[in-house]
């Protein structure tokens, strides 16, 4: 094995060292003396070029700031950096927040993961733990600390996220029983799979009733209006017939204001404020159990699949970033499509052989 300068083995790992105007620099540990040896290459250049940067030990709270500035704020949606900062800020500052984050232990994260499903359902720790496991990949990323601790712990088990869905007869019965304002944006929903930002984020200037079309070009989230959650997502929607119609009495009633559904001070009718005042009283009025509003999009969805359309335009209509996507979340749906696609090749086959039969009577007299 090739001997490495200013490179020692300690254990298992082995650490870079080299001396320098009267000091001593040390690496962290290595897996191999390669790594370590490029370490120390790496740092005389710096110390060389006066570019060196002093390695010190953060906090964890310290590096979580480091995290929602450096890393979430410009990458992430205004919506998803408040839930995270949230979710740090309650959970993770007060129980790891002054452990040094190149000390923290998997024994660390272990027993926080115990603490915090005494008191939350496996579901909302799964996705605390899994936001921890993500800050740390980040630290990783930045060479922080080598390892991500989080990565030992096995995160709780949850079972499939449950929807509901609604028949297209329960569905037609509740659109014939209630307002056209409240008809549109459930029809939006349950008709062309638009989510709930999409629907309130619509102008009059999208939708060409014409041709049959909206536009997709923003979303109204927590009182801004923003980009579309993907870019998938961003597409000239076909809709049908009966959505046409629906969007065309609305928009004679309404007046075609520059808004679809119009809130005040010239914005957009806030989301939660017609869920919280409507939707709920509009299911608890026709007899339908509590559902939240995500789920007239899992309606859309599984009426195409119940009627036989093909998973690859399912995924195009409901806009899904990849075919693998709707397979996940639908699977438990398709072989219902299988036994439809089934049943037609045996109509086609006995059509055949009627058909057959029939020529062979022909030709026979």
């Amino acid at each position: 094995m090739p001997k490495f300068k200013g490179v020692q083995k300690k254990g298992h790992l082995y650490y870079g060292y080299l001396y320098y105007k009267n000091r001593v620099y040390w690496s962290r540990g290595f897996a191999t003396a390669e790594e370590a040896s490029r370490w120390r290459a790496k740092t005389k250049n710096d110390l060389i070029n006066n570019t060196y940067v002093e390695r010190k030990k953060t906090i964890v709270g310290e590096f979580i700031q480091q995290y929602l500035k450096e890393y979430a704020k410009p990458n992430l949606r205004a919506g998803t950096v408040k839930n995270n900062e949230s979710i740090l800020r309650l959970y993770i500052i007060p129980n790891l927040g002054n452990v040094k984050i190149q000390e923290l232990k998997p024994l660390h994260i272990q027993r926080l993961q115990n603490k915090l499903l005494k008191i939350k359902s496996p579901i909302y720790v799964f996705n605390i733990m899994r936001l921890l496991r993500q800050v740390l990949n980040i630290a990783v990323k930045w060479e922080v600390v080598q390892h991500n601790p989080s990565l030992k712990i096995d995160l709780p088990r949850v079972g499939k996220k449950e929807y509901r869905i609604l028949s297209p007869e329960q569905l037609m019965s509740i659109l014939n029983r209630i307002g056209k304002r409240d008809r549109t944006i459930i029809g939006l929903a349950a008709f062309a799979g638009l989510r709930r930002g999409e629907i309130f984020g619509l102008q009059w200037q999208d939708i060409d009733l014409k041709q049959k079309k909206v536009d997709l070009q923003r979303q109204y989230f927590l009182g801004k209006i923003m980009p579309l959650k993907t870019e998938s997502s961003k597409i000239q929607l076909p809709i049908c017939r009966k959505l046409a119609i629906i969007l065309a009495e609305w928009k004679l009633l309404s007046g075609a204001q520059k808004w679809v559904f119009s809130g005040k001070n010239n914005k957009p009718l806030y989301p939660d404020t017609w869920i919280a005042k409507h939707f709920r009283k509009i299911l608890k009025d026709n007899n339908v159990s509590p559902m939240r509003f995500h789920d007239l999009r899992h309606t859309f969805v599984s009426i195409l699949i119940g009627e036989g359309i093909p998973t690859a335009d399912v995924q195009k209509l409901a806009r899904h970033a990849s075919y693998e996507t709707t397979i996940d979340i639908y699977r438990h749906l398709l072989p219902d499509q299988l036994e439809k696609g089934l049943n037609r090749l045996d109509v086609l086959l006995q059509n055949i052989e009627e058909s057959i039969e029939k020529r062979r009577s022909v030709n026979s007299h």
